[in-house]
């Protein structure tokens, strides 16, 4: 009988009962792999919690743990309106939010592009920050491959090599070199999603965001720390790779709207893209993200994953931001919620 080199499944999952208060960490127990496994995480769904009354309640942040290490590339909200990882009964067009592709299904040079799935050898867990107090019952499960290391060697491929990064508006290429890694029990973490990669370290990037000020009318308002338009360093949008050695691959873009919210774009350079700015009102919004809710009845637990844009921004030796722009009226600090997830690539 042939042994199987890798499966699919639930690789953990993490239930908090009870109450837990507003700015607590809810540290779970650990999900173990046998000896001589890997694994890697391929998506996860999220169960959140509720007030007795049914409104939803605040879970700020969410962080996976991988071997005792801390993956700062994946932070993402629990709470209801926000949830990109809902049960696979409730997407809305079976849409899917994947940290990147497994390990045996890529090929080629840009795999090292493409595997970019967390990856641990020994143990999962997750820790969650309340961000206001939680009543209700909530549950974070992780779905993916797990790999026999004996297996290993015969289904995935070598990693690494050279490959050109190449922004689709601007015809700029950004030539990459990564060492190659033939896939091992003891390269694994080394591999993109890993967390003890050399450089350059590739990693899937997920980043929400919300405005911590209001905004003043008829200015762009950017989603940027060190001006404490947001509330942290996790929310940061703003991307000054001109001086730092990273390069970013934006996939998708997501906002909740909010009354008077006119519009969102990504300022490049003094660029804006794209130049005619998307539409994000309260009442027309292609960039919606999470709960379907305003555009179906709140009863109808739908939800919409970042949506893809049609032509990837990268970043390269650039300055960027995410901005929005209100309709001349102010919108309330907190109001407008922006997500954003793509390939981070940090060069030193």
């Amino acid at each position: 009988m042939a042994t199987v080199g890798y499966e699919f499944g639930v690789l953990g999952r993490f239930d908090h009962t009870g109450a837990q208060s507003a700015g607590t960490i809810f540290r779970s127990s650990a999900a173990e792999l046998d000896a001589h496994e890997m694994a890697e995480i391929l998506y996860a769904e999220i169960l959140p919690p509720f007030s007795g009354a049914g409104a939803e309640e605040n879970l700020s942040r969410i962080q996976f743990v991988l071997d005792d290490k801390p993956d700062v590339y994946n932070i993402f909200p629990g709470t209801d309106s926000l949830n990109v990882f809902p049960p696979k009964t409730n997407r809305a067009h079976g849409q899917l939010l994947a940290f990147g592709k497994p390990l045996w299904s890529v090929s080629g040079e840009a795999a090292m592009l493409q595997a970019t799935c967390p990856k641990y050898r020994k143990s999962v867990r997750v820790e969650v920050l309340a961000g206001g107090n939680i009543t209700g019952d909530y549950s974070i499960i992780l779905y993916g491959y797990k790999y026999k290391a004996s297996e290993l060697p015969r289904f995935a491929p070598v990693i690494g090599g050279h490959v050109d990064i190449a922004d689709p508006i601007t015809g700029r290429t950004f030539p990459l070199d990564k060492a190659i890694i033939p896939p091992s029990e003891d390269t694994w973490t080394q591999l993109p999603g890993g967390m003890d990669q050399a450089v350059p370290k590739i990693n899937n990037r997920l980043i929400f965001a919300a405005n911590a000020g209001a905004t003043t009318p008829n200015l762009p308002y950017d989603l940027r720390f060190d001006i404490g338009h947001v509330a942290s360093r996790e929310e940061d949008m703003y991307f000054p790779y001109d001086t730092e050695k990273k390069l970013m691959i934006i996939k998708g873009l997501g906002v909740r709207a909010a009354t008077h919210l006119k519009e969102t774009f990504i300022s490049v350079s003094g660029t804006d893209r794209p130049k005619a700015h998307w539409i994000t009102t309260p009442t027309y919004n292609p960039l919606h993200f999470g709960k379907a809710y305003p555009f179906l009845p709140e009863t109808v637990t739908l939800y919409h994953i970042i949506p893809a844009l049609e032509d990837r921004i990268v970043l390269m030796n650039d300055k960027a931001y995410v901005e929005i722009l209100d309709d001349g009226n102010s919108i309330s600090a907190g109001a407008v919620n922006v997500a954003l997830n793509g390939v981070l690539i940090e060069l030193t």
